[in-house]
């Protein structure tokens, strides 16, 4: 009992949603359903027509020979009429159904990219995007077999089988008998393979996943494999997991091609035992030779369904773990979206604040304290791991901080709507994301209706106009994947231009300016002068000369303030924020620049 219920809800686990999709095209669905019993009267009806008029041929031969050319017209009439019946109903069946499972396809890709959309970034962290691409798409394909392919061929298999073998059976028992019993070996093989398919079904959609993520990784960051010189290895380390998957794969096809050697050896066996049984039968009289031929004609029809039920349950295993694995992103909660939505205006205030990453142990964080008003600028300073990008993430909410540790505008951050607490910050990242589309959508990517005059301003606010003349198309050149045709310099500033051309109260720059030189470096912060309006900004950065005119520094060490302090305040402490002043201005001078 408990194994049952526990395989319930495992086919509701995998087929669970699915199914409610399919119920939600309920008309199309009941359109196909209605057409498949009718197509399969249609289709066993034609066979004893058949096999009515093989017997009135061998009697017709007499000189009583009118009447049974009489019926042989109507049977000839009555045949094109099913036949009709038969075409039209297929057809209608096979298009419904199987435009149905396109439908639930659809409704499934999109119901799982808008709870993908929902999830924390946590969860990212710790996901493989080939895996997701081989679930939005291979596992998703399997899924539909099952919600189009297998009703279709399910339920005329379900019409077929039983209807014709009560046909059989009203006509001689002994040959149905003779059909039941290869029918009956043949299920009990199936049962005993189809755990199998399941298990080795399960390693080859983890084996691809493993595949994709892989050559997603390689393919992206090819030019790293070429610097290195590590095509080779890179070369074998695919070439593993390809063999990985090629190994289950050949288990499961031979599997599979037992499956089917089965289904097909069964049928012979059935055959050869209705022409036996039948055969004798017509010897004794018991069946005439029409009736044998509707019998040797049933039985090739339910073949077919039978060698498709075959077909279905190597498949239907797959399916089942392509199921399970796109169920298991549903599975995981989305990001909250509960919580207040009060306008805010950027007054941050930090209040002890530690933290670590989930599943770590060290904080990235300790004990930091700080309060930065509208308007106002804070500048994060230290060396790589001091937790500055930590405290960003945090000010987003990509990462939960401990209740009363941060507060915007007097609100605790966790009582926020995440998407509000986000409206608030426009984010220009260390590294950051181009989409393979123009410049010009890249930079209007945060969406809304800038007009011209607002996305020439942010563009000269990042100093990226002076790159323009030098790219094909100005702001219409496409930059390729992930902005490969441009530079590491020119990808910030395109992500810069479109933080400020969202206009947000309060803007974060995470090491923006790393990538460019000093002469652009004191143009962008002058044009981050003039069009910063009042904005409260947090400012992550290497560079002391971006936050020299901060009203707060944090010099952070091992996610602890070491200093804090104006500019000229920590320059008079001459402690690790002077010393490294004093360096990069040196460096500055040497450059012919000036810090």
């Amino acid at each position: 009992m408990l194994q049952h219920l526990f395989r319930l809800r495992s086919l509701r686990r995998a087929f669970g949603r699915p199914t409610r999709l399919l119920a939600s095209h309920w008309r199309l669905v009941a359109v196909g359903v209605a057409c498949v019993p009718i197509h399969a009267a249609a289709t066993l009806w034609m066979p004893r027509l058949l096999g009515e008029t093989l017997d009135l041929l061998a009697r017709g031969r007499g000189a009583d020979a009118e009447l049974p050319r009489q019926r042989l017209g109507q049977i000839a009439t009555l045949l094109a009429g099913l036949a009709l019946v038969e075409a039209v109903t297929r057809y209608i069946s096979r298009k419904t159904l199987i435009d149905v499972s396109r439908y639930v396809e659809r409704d499934l890709k999109d119901q799982a990219l808008a709870h993908l959309q929902r999830l924390p970034i946590a969860w990212f962290d710790r996901s493989r995007t080939g895996d997701l691409v081989s679930r939005l798409t291979q596992d998703a394909e399997l899924v539909r077999f099952v919600m189009g392919p297998l009703l279709l061929h399910g339920g005329s298999a379900l019409c077929l089988l039983p209807a014709g073998i009560v046909a059989m059976a009203a006509m001689s028992v002994p040959v149905t008998l003779a059909c039941s019993v290869g029918f009956g070996l043949l299920f009990l093989v199936m049962r005993l393979l189809v755990p199998r398919l399941h298990a080795w079904s399960k390693r080859s959609q983890e084996a691809i996943g493993e595949l994709s993520q892989r050559a997603q990784e390689d393919f992206a960051g090819i030019r790293v494999v070429w610097q290195f010189a590590a095509e080779e290895r890179e070369r074998a380390a695919l070439a593993t997991r390809n063999r990985r998957y090629l190994f289950a794969n050949l288990r499961l096809v031979r599997l599979r091609a037992a499956v089917n050697a089965i289904t097909h050896s069964t049928t012979g066996l059935v055959m050869l035992a209705v022409l036996a049984v039948g055969g004798h039968e017509v010897i004794g009289g018991a069946l005439t030779v029409g009736e044998l031929f509707q019998f040797t004609v049933w039985l090739g029809l339910m073949m077919f369904p039978l060698e498709i039920l075959g077909w279905t349950f190597a498949t239907l295993p797959r399916a089942f773990a392509a199921g399970v694995r796109i169920e298991e992103l549903f599975e995981t909660p989305p990001e909250s979206t509960t919580g207040a939505t009060p306008p805010l205006r950027g007054h941050l205030q930090v209040k002890d604040l530690t933290f670590a990453y989930p599943g770590q142990v060290r904080p990235a964080l300790r004990e930091l304290s700080f309060e930065l008003l509208p308007g106002h600028k804070l500048g994060l300073v230290g060396p790589v791991g001091a937790g500055k990008s930590t405290l960003l993430a945090l000010c987003l909410r990509f990462y939960d901080p401990p209740r009363g540790t941060i507060f915007v505008d007097g609100h605790d951050v966790l009582d926020l709507q995440p998407a509000a607490l986000r409206a608030l910050f426009a984010l220009a990242p260390q590294e950051p994301f181009l989409f393979s589309d123009t410049v010009l959508s890249n930079v209007g990517f945060a969406g809304g209706t800038a007009s011209a005059t607002a996305i020439d301003e942010a563009v000269a606010a990042a100093a990226l106009d002076q790159d323009l003349p030098q790219l094909p198309a100005g702001l219409q050149t496409l930059v390729g994947e992930r902005g490969v045709t441009l530079s590491g310099g020119q990808k910030q500033r395109v992500s810069l231009a479109r933080a400020l051309l969202g206009d947000r109260p309060a803007l974060l720059l995470d090491d923006t300016l790393s990538a460019v030189d000093p002469t652009t470096e004191r143009r962008i912060l002058a044009g981050l002068q003039a069009t910063r309006r009042g904005r409260t900004m947090l400012v992550a950065t290497h560079r002391l000369s971006v936050v020299a005119d901060a009203d707060l520094i944090l010099v952070l060490d091992g996610g602890a303030v070491k200093e804090r302090g104006t500019h000229r305040q920590l320059l008079e402490h001459a402690g690790d924020y002077a010393t490294a002043w004093r360096r990069q201005s040196e460096a500055a001078a040497l450059e012919g620049g000036s810090a």
